[in-house]
């Protein structure tokens, strides 16, 4: 039997999708949970893992190469023989029955094509036959390659790459006018990644579209690092700031809110991303549900999830229904600095380094620890003042520092 490898479910609707790599090749066995290959969304890198065994027959799709929900990624076989599709006697009577008049037909009388419906039928053909996949169609076009010449060995006569490489090679032959070298073309060039590239459309869709603005207060943290430095294994900032942000996003729903077009949706759930950086570059995990956990409890996940994220192995799930956006560069020693709204929330929350500065305080100078918070704010549904008190709420509770 053939089984098709299709995306998993739960990659958000809607989402960009590529092809990051296979993990098998074509002939090798694969048992069941085995990983077969990786996709990369926008926000992560999900692993597909087979749900029958067998060997990997096909793969239609590959790395580099953007797929849909109804995309056949590749074909898995197995020995089992397919199963057989019972026909109605009914039909198999009419099928005799236009057979037998077909023969009557052509044994009767001289019939004369219709050069019409043979240019219909032609045209069919050569569109299937022309029926290709993005990524081989890049190649094609890239290497000078004809595809309507060229015979599909995907689903339905589709060219897929494998079909464009073996016409190049075909012509390694004949020989190609070199262009002269320069310092530009002998430059090395660093292709983005499938996932660089995602998160690129992405940020030019936030600021092509989104009306933002950016605010900035300063919060004196002297409290926070006390209490911080009296606890033995004490939470990461950045753990602290989500536990602080969600009890105050309960209050402001148009914080916590979902852009929709034309109206918005507030959210009784304060799921909160936090940028983080990795190997694979910037990935987004989600924290479900902050505003019902503890701070030990955000903290174990926030570890578990920076360990899953370096690892690429981040599921759907982990990167999902985001409300709000926590980045922190705090830990490269920057102050200050405007972050990008995420496309669909209202709001992104900049943490900046914590330093000890000289503050007024009562007429006296003294050295107090200070952050400065700056929140980047949808305009379409978040007013000045709606942001304004979001952070004045969320300073007064790092300044109590009351965990």
């Amino acid at each position: 039997m053939r089984y098709e490898i299709t995306l998993p479910e739960g990659v958000p609707t809607g989402e960009r999708v590529v092809i990051g790599r296979w993990h098998k090749e074509i002939g090798d066995n694969i048992q069941k949970t085995d990983v077969i290959l990786e996709i990369e969304t926008s926000t992560t890198i999900l692993e597909i893992e087979s749900q029958v065994e067998g060997m990997l027959g096909e793969i239609l799709c590959d790395a580099g190469e953007e797929v849909s929900p109804d995309d056949v990624l590749g074909i898995i076989e197995d020995d089992q023989p397919e199963p057989e599709v019972a026909v109605a006697d009914g039909q198999e009577g009419e099928e005799a029955a236009e057979e037998e008049g077909a023969g009557e037909q052509t044994s009767g009388e001289d019939v004369t094509a219709d050069p019409s419906a043979e240019e219909a039928a032609s045209g069919s053909k050569a569109s299937s036959r022309t029926a290709i996949t993005d990524r081989a169609r890049w190649l094609a076009m890239a290497s000078g390659v004809e595809v309507e010449g060229l015979s599909g060995s995907g689903p339905g006569g589709r060219i897929i790459v494998r079909d464009v490489e073996e016409a190049i090679a075909q012509r390694k032959g004949v020989p190609e006018v070199t262009p002269k070298e320069t310092a530009v073309t002998t430059a090395k060039q660093v292709p983005l990644s499938p996932a660089e590239q995602v998160l690129v459309q992405r940020m030019a869709q936030a600021h092509r579209d989104i009306p933002q603005y950016d605010i900035t207060v300063i919060a004196d943290a002297t409290h926070l690092i006390a209490w911080r430095k009296a606890r033995k294994d004490a939470p990461r900032i950045t753990a602290i700031m989500v536990k602080l942000s969600a009890d105050v996003l309960v209050d402001h729903p148009r914080i916590n809110a979902t852009f929709l077009g034309r109206s918005w949706r507030p959210n009784t759930s304060a799921n909160i991303a936090v940028a983080m950086d990795t190997p694979h570059g910037m990935v987004s995990p989600v924290l479900h549900d902050c505003q019902s956990k503890s701070l030990q409890q955000i903290a174990d996940e926030l570890t578990d999830l920076a360990s899953k994220a370096r690892e690429g192995k981040l599921v759907a799930h982990d990167t999902a229904d985001a409300n709000f956006t926590i980045t922190n560069l705090g830990m490269y020693d920057v102050t200050t600095f405007n972050p990008v709204i995420w496309p669909g929330q209202t709001a992104v929350l900049a943490i900046g380094a914590i330093r000890q500065e000289a503050v007024v305080m009562s007429g006296a100078i003294l050295p107090r620890h200070v952050v400065r918070l700056t929140l980047g704010c949808d305009r379409r549904v978040v007013e000045g003042a709606f942001g304004a008190r979001f952070l004045i709420r969320l300073k007064e509770m790092i300044e109590a520092a009351k965990l």
